[in-house]
């Protein structure tokens, strides 16, 4: 229950005194922020050293939050539905939008995104987005058969898919492709509920990895042992970079689960004023550019300036190209307006979904 984290996830919420010295930085992340092409110039800049702890997920990173001692952490690099969760826990500080200049040249989507702006406050700054569309290997699957969700039922595909392990966007994707017409994917009838978990359960033969590691879902894409699975751009990305480009990724027609993740200050932190600087610095479209094409995974980066430091390599691979199917639109703003952002579940405790997807993963 939320009251019982409550009194857990202290991480951030604690009054007591830090030893930190006033030129660290700790921070909690995703893989990617801590490599040196996106920190280095901050440290260069500002004479700081930047600590990283790293997870995979949000239920991972709120389980780290929750066995640091208080006042480990000056930020967290925080999905949006749990932006929502630090927020609850008054784990992280109001952010005052003047602050960051930058915020002009985000995409509209992000400049007042509601999974960091909660109840008119902005607690979180968009520094990284994707989605999980369907992801296929061109030598075997042709980009016209990739239409819609149910490409994935296809008996042909018998031990070939791949998923990343996590029950919100695959069941948020599923809740797509059964109702593509709801407002929200994520608010859904007990018995909507059922029928994705149904869904889910026709695929599994399909599927011949779940994992949430995101190397050993590229390593499988390019031995190919899977040949397409609901992964996204942001994971053949790094294929592709590394030179195998017999890979394409597609929102299928009912629409796809988009993920996007922002930089918060800790209410903890001793070094308040270092913690708003570096998220000052993740705004910038240079710091973007590099976070955008990181060796960990690739995402797309909200400052719509950032592609003016990627090479024609990089713009192309992200999508910051005209879109043929869609006059007068790059790639990326299509996806923007087909995609619906992940959240958590409405109606139902997030433990229900979980017991859900945990029995497709054992059935």
């Amino acid at each position: 229950s939320l009251a019982a984290a409550t009194t857990k996830l202290i991480g951030c919420t604690s009054t007591t005194q830090s030893s930190s010295s006033n030129n660290v930085l700790r921070i909690l992340a995703w893989a990617g922020y801590d490599e040196p092409s996106v920190i280095q110039r901050f440290e260069q800049q500002t004479g700081a050293k930047v600590e990283f702890k790293t997870y995979v997920g949000g239920e991972q990173m709120l389980q780290f939050f929750n066995q640091a001692p208080p006042g480990t952490f000056d930020g967290i690099i925080s999905d949006g539905e749990y932006v929502q969760k630090l927020t609850q826990l008054g784990a992280i500080d109001t952010l005052n939008p003047s602050d960051f200049p930058e915020l002009k040249n985000f995409y509209p989507t992000y400049q007042n995104f509601a999974g960091f702006v909660q109840h008119g406050k902005t607690m979180a700054i968009a520094t990284r987005f994707g989605n999980y569309g369907i992801a296929f290997n061109k030598k075997f699957i042709k980009l016209e058969e990739v239409t819609s969700w149910d490409f994935l039922k296809r008996p042909d595909l018998q031990g070939k898919l791949a998923f990343f392990d996590w029950y919100l966007p695959n069941m948020g994707n599923t809740s797509l492709a059964l109702f593509d017409s709801l407002g929200n994917p994520y608010e859904l009838n007990d018995g909507q509920l059922g029928q994705v978990k149904d869904w889910l359960v026709k695929v599994k033969p399909n599927v011949a990895l779940i994992t949430p590691s995101i190397q050993d879902i590229t390593n499988a894409f390019i031995n190919e042992s899977v040949v397409a699975g609901p992964v996204g751009d942001w994971i053949i990305q790094n294929a592709i970079a590394d030179g195998h480009d017999n890979f394409a990724a597609v929102v299928p027609k009912e629409g796809a689960i988009r993920w996007s993740e922002a930089a918060t200050v800790c209410s903890a932190s001793k070094n308040k004023a270092l913690a708003l600087e570096w998220v000052k610095y993740m705004t910038q479209p240079e710091t973007q550019a590099r976070l955008a094409n990181a060796k960990a995974y690739k995402g797309i980066a909200p400052n719509t300036k950032a592609s003016e430091f990627m090479n024609e390599k990089e713009r192309a691979l992200l999508g910051y190209v005209p879109d043929k199917t869609n006059a007068g639109k790059t790639v990326i703003e299509t996806q923007l307006e087909r995609t619906r952002a992940r959240q958590l579940p409405v109606k139902q405790p997030e433990k229900m979904w979980q017991d859900l997807y945990n029995e497709f993963k054992t059935t």
